[in-house]
């Protein structure tokens, strides 16, 4: 919760979004989008979205991946 006061305060124009990482194995993260919800003082963490990743060395991605993703996002 402190972050995300942090955010309002420190970069009031910008558009926030809490996330959280979960390492699902060694190698494989989970992003989470979170939102938050206050209902009578208490505070609800609801995940938005929830996205995969593998985790891979410098040399385990070639140039043409990586314009790719750039792409997507």
């Amino acid at each position: 919760m402190q972050d995300i006061e942090f955010c309002k305060v420190r970069y009031p124009n910008v558009l926030y979004k809490p996330i959280a990482l979960q390492f699902l194995t060694e190698n494989d993260v989970a992003i989470l989008e979170l939102s938050v919800d206050e209902e009578d003082q208490i505070f609800r963490l609801s995940v938005v979205d929830e996205k995969h990743y593998k985790l891979v060395p410098k040399n385990g991605i070639t140039e043409s991946e990586i314009k790719k993703n750039c792409e997507r996002e």
